[in-house]
């Protein structure tokens, strides 16, 4: 008897760990204890909007009438499920961000969130001039002076050491010397093709519906253009 009590205990652990990290059902959760994270990409090649709800607890899954919304410059955009770390991810492709969201969160049995925006950063439309000479790579961009966002810059090469850097200001033009270029030792004769990427990062933590006080809305926004440069050392 107690062998036969011993495996039943041992079967409903194992049952018990398998289950340890499923999902939540989101009607377990009450809309104030939600935790919704969204992050945009958008690299010239297409934009990707993915979402993820969860509660102090873990991943939630939307479920028994519960719906996820989003629109982007009023447009509505086509969610689909899809399984990231084992966590449920409600995900949206576009041909860019261009727009701010608007999110919905509908529930039956809770408090709905409904037409919540988010900034999206403005795009940026990289261009850049041949290097001649001992001119400076000069680059030029949609400006955007007041936006609340990181612009970080990216030379990168096979015959140069990268160069990084975070810009001050987002003005829509810059200048980077050739002699900051650093040649890879011992250097590569001949042409060097260069990547340039340039990337407006923005982030926002709110409190995701009144009257809740702490933070349950996350965004990542990272809008990023790379052109190419032949450079001669």
């Amino acid at each position: 008897m107690k062998t036969r009590a011993f495996w039943i205990g041992l079967v409903a652990l194992v049952m018990l760990a398998g289950c340890e990290d499923e999902p939540m059902r989101s009607t377990d959760v009450s809309t104030l204890d939600m935790l919704v994270s969204l992050d945009a990409t958008d690299s010239g090649d297409g934009a990707t909007v993915r979402v993820r709800i969860s509660s102090p607890l873990g991943g939630l899954r939307l479920s028994d009438g519960d719906t996820l919304r989003l629109r982007m410059g009023g447009n509505p955009l086509t969610l689909r499920e899809v399984e990231e770390d084992e966590r449920p991810v409600y995900l949206a492709d576009a041909a860019s961000l261009s727009g701010d969201i608007t999110l919905d969160l509908e529930r039956r049995a809770d408090r709905s969130i409904v037409d919540r925006v988010i900034p999206v950063p403005p795009p940026i439309g990289l261009t850049a001039e041949p290097l001649l000479g001992d001119a400076p790579l000069k680059l030029a961009w949609n400006a955007a002076p007041e936006g609340k966002h990181v612009l970080g810059l990216v030379v990168d090469g096979t015959c140069i050491k990268p160069l990084s850097r975070t810009l001050p200001n987002d003005v829509g033009q810059y200048e980077i010397l050739q002699a900051e270029l650093a040649p890879l030792d011992p250097a590569v004769p001949g042409p060097c093709p260069l990547q340039v990427t340039l990337a407006r990062t923005a982030t926002l933590q709110e409190p995701i519906a009144p009257p809740a006080m702490q933070i349950g809305l996350y965004a990542l926004f990272m809008l990023s253009r790379t052109v190419d440069v032949s450079w001669t050392p």
